[in-house]
C-alpha cells in the first residue's frame, strides 16, 4: 500500500478534516481495500444448455437406421441423442448449431428428439415420427423362356458358343419395371444387355451335352413406400436350365456309333437301333432291316470313315430321298459280306444318311438310307435299304 494511503486510513486528523477524510477513505476502501482485506471476485456467467429448433428428415422407417440432422444451439463434443428415449448412434457434432445421429429401432408413432451436453439438455417434442413399412407384395416373375434365334429352335436350347435371348416375365403392381434392379447369373457363359430381356452367350470351353443354370434375381426398392431413411429392399429369384450342345459333333457321333453297330453281325438287332427315337416310323423300318441283314448276311469286313457332312436345320429336308428332320449326316461306308442263301459274298459301297431330331432334351436318330450301289443285286434280300 502507498504510504499516503496508509496515513489517509490510519492517521486521526482533526474533526472537520476528519469527517472529510472519512468520505474519502470510504471511497479508497471501495475501490482498492485496506491492508489486509480481500477484493470481491468477478461474477461468472451461467452455462447455457443446448436448444434444439429441428430435426430432418422429420420421418423414417420402425427398423431404424435413418441418418437424422439435428438443429439448435449450443452444440459442443460428447453431445448425447435420444429418440423416443432410445439413444441414437453415430452422434457427429458438425459445430454449436448441428449435429447428425442414426435414429434406433422403435415401435411406429411419435417420438421426442433429446439433445444433452453437459449438464443441460433439451428436447423437440414429437419431432420425429416412426413409419411401419406399408405391405408391399413381392414382384412376381411368371416365365422365364429360353430361345434361340434358329428357325424352329427349341426351347432352352443352345450350342457351344450361341446366343439366345433370355426373358423373365416379372409383374409388379406397386414399382414400375424399370425401378426393379434385374440382375443375371449363369453357371458358365456371359450376358449382355440388362432388364428383364438379355442375352446369354453359351460357353465353349466345356464337354457338350451340358445342363446350365440362368438364374434372375428381382429387387425392389421400398425406400418410396416407407419414408425417408436407408432403402429397404425385397427380392426375388428364379431359374431356368439351358441343354448346351454341341449338336453337329453329338448327331455325327450317332450316326457313325449306329453304323458301327450295324456293322458287327454279333450286337442284337434291338441294340443297334438303341439311339433311334421311338416316336419316327424310321425305327421300325431300320429294326426290321437289321433283323434281315443279320438273318441272311454275315458281315465279314466294314470301313466307315468320317462324316462328309453333318448340319442341323430344326424341321428341316435332308437331300437323299427327301426325309425329314433336325439334322442330317451324311457318312461314306463299305461292307464286305457273305448272303448266306448262296455263300456268295458281295460288296456294298457308298453313302450313308442318317437323320436326327432333338426330342426330350437330347438328341437322337430318326432314319437311315443307304446311297450306294452292291456288286450282288440279285439277292432276293437287299443287304440295306
Amino acid at each position: 500500500m502507498k504510504p499516503d494511503m496508509y496515513h489517509t486510513c490510519f492517521h486521526q486528523p482533526s474533526r472537520t478534516r476528519r469527517l472529510r477524510l472519512l468520505g474519502l477513505l470510504l471511497v479508497a476502501v471501495w475501490s482498492s481495500g485496506c491492508p489486509g482485506s480481500t477484493p470481491s471476485p468477478t461474477p461468472t456467467p451461467t452455462p447455457t444448455g443446448p436448444t434444439v429448433t429441428a430435426v430432418s428428415p422429420t420421418s423414417g422407417p420402425t427398423t431404424g437406421g435413418t441418418l437424422i440432422t439435428v438443429t439448435g444451439t449450443n452444440f459442443a463434443g460428447g453431445a448425447v441423442v435420444t429418440v423416443g428415449g432410445a439413444a441414437a448412434t453415430d452422434v457427429r457434432v458438425s459445430g454449436t448449431v448441428s449435429l447428425t445421429a442414426v435414429t434406433p429401432a422403435r415401435a411406429a408413432g411419435v417420438a421426442d428428439v433429446t439433445v444433452t451436453v453437459g449438464g443441460g439438455s433439451a428436447t423437440l417434442a414429437g419431432g420425429y415420427t416412426y413409419v411401419a413399412p406399408v405391405v408391399n407384395p413381392l414382384p412376381v416373375i411368371t416365365a422365364l423362356s429360353v430361345q434361340g434365334t434358329r428357325p424352329n429352335q427349341p426351347a432352352n436350347f443352345a450350342d457351344l458358343g450361341e446366343d439366345v435371348v433370355v426373358t423373365a416375365t416379372i409383374v409388379d403392381n406397386e414399382t414400375p419395371i424399370n425401378r426393379l434392379l434385374i440382375e443375371w447369373t449363369a453357371d458358365a457363359g456371359t450376358f449382355s444387355g440388362s432388364g428383364p430381356s438379355v442375352r446369354w452367350r453359351a460357353p465353349t470351353g466345356i464337354v457338350a451335352p451340358a445342363q446350365m443354370r440362368l438364374t434372375v434375381r428381382v429387387t425392389e426398392p421400398l425406400d418410396a413406400v416407407v419414408g425417408a431413411g436407408p432403402a429397404i429392399t425385397q427380392s426375388v429369384t428364379a431359374t431356368t436350365t439351358v441343354r448346351v450342345h454341341n449338336s453337329v459333333k453329338e448327331i455325327a457321333d450317332l450316326s457313325v456309333q449306329f453304323l458301327l453297330d450295324f456293322s458287327d453281325s454279333n450286337l442284337s438287332p434291338a441294340f443297334v437301333v438303341r439311339n433311334f427315337w421311338d416316336g419316327c416310323p424310321g425305327k421300325a423300318d431300320e429294326l426290321g432291316d437289321v433283323e434281315n441283314n443279320r438273318k441272311n448276311y454275315l458281315i465279314t469286313a466294314y470301313r466307315i470313315d468320317p462324316p462328309t457332312s453333318s448340319t442341323v436345320a430344326f424341321q428341316g429336308t435332308c437331300p437323299f430321298r427327301s426325309k425329314k428332320g433336325d439334322g442330317c449326316v451324311q457318312t461314306p461306308v463299305l461292307w464286305n459280306a457273305i448272303y448266306k442263301p448262296t455263300g456268295r459274298s458281295e460288296t456294298s459301297q457308298g453313302i450313308d444318311q442318317t437323320t436326327a431330331v432333338y426330342r426330350e432334351s437330347r438328341w437322337w436318330l430318326c432314319d437311315s438310307d443307304f446311297n450306294g450301289t452292291t456288286t450282288n443285286p440279285i439277292a432276293a434280300v437287299p443287304f440295306i435299304r
